[in-house]
């Protein structure tokens, strides 16, 4: 991993989903502030139904969130936007910390690096061996996303899971870091403990939880997915932090986030 890994701590890895954060009876924002108090150490903001406006509005009340929770801790908790070039460009003209992830049908990688520049990371989707030579060829990407690790209804055209051994088998063999997603909770966490990925994604088990900041040891338990810290901060032990509530209007207790335990036996 170069110089622009800096401070990120990617094991553990939330991608947001709108409609499943309002039936948990929370904001976006409020979910993405819990989960990187929690130890959340990337955030995407994920929402294919938006158009660019909003979901642009929707993305600088992540980033907000999350220099909520980060600010003075010393941590770098970057916002990937899924798809979107141009909400990218424009943050990135803002001074945002801002990253992109895309699908294999999505803008082309060479063109989003021409648009975004050097010093973007890219994530890319990919699910065959194909994919990860090709991404691995091209020299632009950064993450590779190896989805799906399992099967998963957050995706409905995410087609089957790959399961552990095709999770591995991919990660070993690509020749870029990888992160998993589909379909994990922390069961399944465990599980791809060996298989050669710098971190896992989570969406529902995150999403759907009462209070995503709870039960820290079930964090701490994805966090240490790898058996040991990754590259990026090799032995340095991620601070945790209350969450604040933006579009609550500032810090609240935990109580008025409505905390609760997870729900068991869903994931993303």
């Amino acid at each position: 991993m170069d110089a622009r890994w800096s401070g990120i701590d990617p094991r553990l890895y939330f991608v947001t989903d709108t409609g499943l954060c309002q039936r948990a009876g929370r904001s976006v924002a409020q979910t993405a502030a819990l989960a990187v108090a929690g130890g959340a150490g990337i955030v995407q903001v994920r929402d294919k139904t938006l158009g660019d406006a909003d979901f642009l509005a929707l993305t600088r009340q992540v980033l907000a969130a999350v220099t909520s929770i980060t600010r003075g801790t010393g941590r770098r908790v970057p916002v990937f936007v899924n798809d979107r070039v141009a909400v990218a460009r424009t943050l990135l003209d803002e001074g945002a910390d801002v990253h992109i992830h895309v699908g294999q049908d999505d803008w082309p990688v060479a063109e989003v690096r021409r648009v975004l520049g050097p010093h973007v990371l890219i994530g890319l989707s990919a699910a065959t061996l194909r994919d990860c030579a090709a991404a691995r060829a091209g020299g632009r990407v950064d993450l590779i996303g190896i989805s799906p690790a399992f099967d998963t209804a957050t995706k409905r055209d995410a087609g089957a899971g790959l399961g552990v051994d095709g999770v591995r088998a991919l990660a070993t063999q690509a020749g870029l870091p990888c992160v998993a997603i589909g379909g994990i909770d922390e069961a399944r966490a465990a599980l791809l403990r060996s298989t050669g990925v710098i971190g896992i994604c989570v969406v529902s088990a995150i999403c759907r939880a009462g209070d995503p900041q709870a039960r820290r040891p079930r964090v701490n338990s994805w966090q240490r997915l790898q058996g040991l810290a990754p590259e990026t901060g090799r032995g340095r032990r991620v601070g945790i932090r209350r969450a604040s509530c933006p579009s609550r209007g500032g810090r609240r207790a935990q109580s008025s986030c409505r905390c609760q335990s997870p729900p068991r036996g869903r994931s993303a």
